[in-house]
């Protein structure tokens, strides 16, 4: 894809690390995207200012920075898009932060447009913050392929991490080997949260061997959680390099999903960094998985997890049906396209028609 219109556009965040996978999935592989369709896409300028740019995306980001870009923008005549892919009014919520909500809303509302991951996602923003309807533009998470990931360097640490994930696997020779990835939010999500799922693994290993590895950076959530399982459990320390080969040791991923307003506009990114590393998924549904219903465990948990042990073979045309339906609708080339819709609509002030 190339483009022709031109424009010239700004990503700013408050930090542009590839340790965060938002900041991957919104800011960084987007921009190299749209640079390679020809667009002219840089990370905000703070020291040189915003003349000559059509517009500028905040991502995720509600400091004094993000504030300062703001103003910025406006005084510049730029487009100002505020792209956010959580709900950030119910994560203020659970912290118990007015001043947060308040805060939020006010960058939503100096917005021309607001970009969001799911229609989900869309809708539960205008719920809290009316005044941004009809200014909602749905941009997909790109997707994650770890294999770009495979070529870092490990350190030492991750090295001697990893021979011991793959020495716990080793001891249980046969078990069906599963795990679950991803960060914690106190009552929300994350492994205090994975009681459920975990019950229904331990139902499992009555007819089959299970293992379950747990892969984030809260060690002490998993020592106060794992003694009650009652299942064999490693955890495995995230970093941005062993993550893709940690993953790789794993025939599955769970995905458990508690029902509420956080995770209800949660995208497709976590099953479909799964499936792209040529794991199956068993997951509890919400709007956005449904469209992987056909290829992988929605709201079955004995049923996938047979499906996993006993069916392995028989499950790779589902998943390679899977991979391909992910990269027609969420790929490089198609996120690409949505931005470049975006941003063209901004830069011509179609939106404002």
């Amino acid at each position: 894809m190339t483009v022709t219109g031109g424009g010239r556009f700004a990503f700013y965040a408050k930090r542009y690390s590839r340790k965060k996978a938002s900041i991957r999935l919104r800011v960084l592989e987007p921009m190299s995207a749209l640079r390679d369709a020809g667009l002219d896409v840089r990370r905000y300028p703070k020291l040189k200012g915003l003349d000559g740019y059509d517009a500028v995306i905040i991502s995720k980001a509600f400091g004094r920075g993000a504030m300062k870009a703001t103003q910025a923008a406006q005084a510049a005549g730029c487009g100002l898009i505020f792209d956010i892919c959580d709900n950030r009014f119910a994560n203020n919520r659970v912290k118990g932060s007015t001043h947060h909500a308040m805060r939020t809303n006010q960058f939503l509302s100096q917005a021309d447009l607001v970009t969001v991951p799911t229609e989900k996602m869309g809708d539960l923003l205008v719920s809290q913050a009316p005044e941004i309807a009809g200014r909602v533009r749905v941009v997909p998470d790109m997707l994650e392929d770890i294999s770009t990931l495979s070529g870092l360097r490990l350190s030492m640490i991750e090295r001697f991490r990893l021979r011991r994930l793959r020495a716990f696997l080793a001891a249980h020779p046969g078990a069906l080997h599963v795990v679950w990835f991803g960060n914690n939010m106190a009552g929300i999500s994350g492994v205090g949260q994975l009681d459920e799922a975990v019950a229904q693994l331990r139902q499992f290993a009555v007819r089959h061997p299970i293992t379950l590895t747990i892969i984030n950076n809260k060690p002490a959530v998993y020592r106060q959680a794992s003694p009650n399982w009652g299942i064999p459990s490693f955890f495995m320390p995230w970093s941005l390099v062993s993550f893709p080969a940690a993953l790789k040791l794993h025939r599955a991923a769970i995905i458990p999903v508690s029902r509420n307003d956080y995770t209800a506009g949660k995208s497709i990114n976590r099953p479909a960094t799964a499936i792209m590393a040529g794991l199956g998924v068993i997951a509890d549904s919400i709007e956005s998985y449904e469209e992987l219903r056909p290829f992988i465990a929605l709201d079955d948990w004995q049923d996938g997890l047979s499906r996993y042990a006993f069916e392995w073979e028989a499950e790779q045309v589902r998943l390679a049906r899977a991979r391909e339906h992910l990269d027609q609708h969420y790929g490089r080339r198609r996120v690409a396209e949505r931005w470049t819709e975006v941003l063209e609509e901004i830069r011509t002030r179609e939106f404002r028609q």
